[in-house]
């Protein structure tokens, strides 16, 4: 396997798994269970957005997103908050056209799909992680309407209040 500057050929899962070649190191893993069953929850006939995408994952993903060990600091790009947040606020001006549209969803999906490019362009240029890709990608694919978007920019803001403050 070639030497590709960053992870040894490892983009794509092959080679070594990560510190050591420790097998059960699992680069850009998103918590177990997550967005199995949507954004929403039905109680008494209502949906209504589950409570762990507003508590548990954000504190989770941002902890996964901020917090590197000594391999990774060599072998991934380190998530900043401010690239994250361009992310969002990108996220925002969707929801944003949404209402501007009347909530027609369709008119308002491409712009959506455009995140998937720009993640994996960040991510080629090393600005951003594999798991925030696979955080990106998780959320688009779970997005069908304008209620999962607005649950998405809700949950997306929650994962950014849990980031820590970069250090200038």
């Amino acid at each position: 396997m070639a030497y590709d500057g960053r992870n040894f050929g490892n983009r794509q899962g092959g080679g070594r798994s990560g510190p050591g070649g420790d097998p059960n190191y699992k680069k850009g893993k998103l918590p177990e269970g997550y967005l199995s069953g949507g954004y929403f929850e039905v109680i008494d006939g209502e949906k209504a957005l589950r409570p762990e995408y507003i508590v548990k994952y954000p504190k989770e993903i941002a902890e996964k997103l901020s917090s590197q060990n000594e391999w990774e600091k060599w072998n991934s790009p380190q998530n900043k908050r401010s690239q994250v947040r361009r992310f969002y606020e990108y996220g925002l001006r969707i929801q944003g056209l949404l209402r501007r549209k009347h909530n027609h969803f369709a008119a308002v999906e491409a712009e959506l799909g455009r995140l998937l490019p720009f993640v994996k362009y960040a991510e080629s240029r090393g600005t951003v992680s594999v798991l925030f890709r696979n955080f990106i990608d998780r959320n688009i694919t779970a997005v069908h309407d304008g209620e999962d978007l607005n649950a998405f920019v809700k949950h997306f803001e929650a994962v950014i209040a849990y980031l820590p403050k970069e250090k200038n």
